[in-house]
């Protein structure tokens, strides 16, 4: 029976793998249905865009990750199948050495089937005291008897049980293996749409480029007006502690717990995929063109809101020509950068909470696209961090 325990434990474990496998298929369909109305929507432009190639990008690999994540299922179900066939070769192994067992019992029970030869068994004791023991043998080998038969029955429950599971695990591979089959077909097709995509951005080249270049001139904008800002933030603090960056009791407290939230902060937008990492990175088709990102880029639906990370106090509110408006907020020794603000909702020293809305995002005739920078300040200065590590993942 301690096998069969163990068997049920595995299959328990083996279950609650298979949820999560499921539940982040489910969490990446969803996904992959954003990036797919975004693209049903650009293409009502009917012109390709640079930013319609990067959601399409990330499309294909969302689908990437999805298939591997119905590879991992089938793993997951191939484990269960062979538990099961363990389970059920373990419980048909019990079941017939329970049947040889029974059989024995109701042989010796029907060599002594007589009333009479149990009462002569009891009275041809020595004394009342073995009188009493065997009376109390027969009792208990009838019980044992009854019991026999009903751990039979129950093994056999069991068994068919395990067949059953068998079953639905099997159906089941066959559900997945058919699902990944359909998305390896949809990952072929976006994998065409985007050489289409490329050939018809490939004549724009020139122009791209130009615009590149642009857009790299607003980032270095920005970079360039947050160091600033914190290093204007540093010279106060240092006048403040003896040249020395410092931060107030309040300030620790702000600081330790944006630390301990690491990768559980909630995103800047309800829905948006990533179009931009952060970091240098070679340009998704513009020969010899690199990008280097303080923060991400998520592009978001016409309108969204732009919600706070973690609490804090809004520090700095300006703007930046073809940048839109931007907010910094303090959690301590971070900063939160909001920028390609249409609007803002928040002025200069008011206190925020996470989730709550500090503008909404900038358009243009492209796309809607939200910008977030982490950075962390010590003495020696500031420090951008990957905004991807603190969020919660996707």
């Amino acid at each position: 029976m301690l096998t069969l325990l163990f068997l049920g434990l595995s299959l328990n474990l083996s279950a609650q793998s298979k949820d999560e496998l499921q539940r982040k298929r489910d969490e990446i369909s969803k996904q992959i249905q954003y990036t797919e109305k975004m693209i049903d929507e650009a293409k009502k432009n009917q012109k390709s865009t640079e930013n319609d190639l990067l959601i399409l990008d990330q499309q294909i690999k969302l689908r990437k990750k999805l298939i591997d994540n119905f590879n991992d299922e089938i793993l997951s179900i191939d484990d269960e199948i062979e538990k099961n066939k363990g389970n059920i070769s373990s419980l048909q192994f019990e079941l017939e050495k329970l049947k040889e067992e029974y059989g024995r019992m109701v042989y010796e029970a029907y060599k002594n089937r007589s009333a009479y030869d149990k009462l002569m068994f009891i009275f041809a004791s020595n004394d009342f005291n073995q009188a009493y023991k065997r009376m109390k043998i027969i009792q208990q080998y009838a019980s044992a008897r009854k019991s026999q038969a009903q751990t039979i029955s129950n093994t056999k429950v069991e068994l068919e049980g395990a067949i059953s599971s068998l079953e639905d695990s099997k159906l089941e591979k066959k559900q997945v293996a058919e699902q990944k089959s359909q998305e390896s077909n949809r990952l072929e097709s976006d994998k065409d749409s985007r050489k289409d995509a490329l050939s018809s951005l490939k004549q724009q080249e020139s122009k791209l480029k130009q615009k590149r270049a642009q857009q790299e001139q607003e980032r270095q904008r920005l970079n360039t007006a947050i160091q600033r800002i914190i290093e204007e933030e540093l010279k106060k603090s240092r006048e403040a502690n003896n040249g020395k960056f410092a931060l107030t009791p309040e300030g620790e407290i702000v600081s330790s717990n944006f630390e301990k939230n690491k990768g559980k902060l909630p995103w800047p937008v309800v829905r948006g995929v990533v179009t931009t990492q952060f970091g240098k990175q070679a340009h998704p088709f513009l020969p010899g063109i690199t990008i280097e990102n303080k923060g991400i880029d998520i592009s978001t639906d016409k309108n969204s809101q732009v919600l706070a990370i973690f609490g804090g106090e809004v520090s700095k509110i300006f703007s930046i020509t073809g940048a839109g408006m931007n907010v910094i907020i303090n959690h301590g020794a971070y900063r939160t950068v909001f920028a390609n603000l249409k609007e803002v909702n928040v002025k200069a020293g008011d206190k925020v909470d996470a989730r709550q809305s500090i503008g909404t995002a900038l358009s243009d005739s492209e796309k809607t696209e939200a910008h977030l920078e982490i950075w962390k300040i010590s003495d020696s200065g500031g420090t951008a961090l990957n905004p991807l590590s603190w969020l919660i993942p996707k």
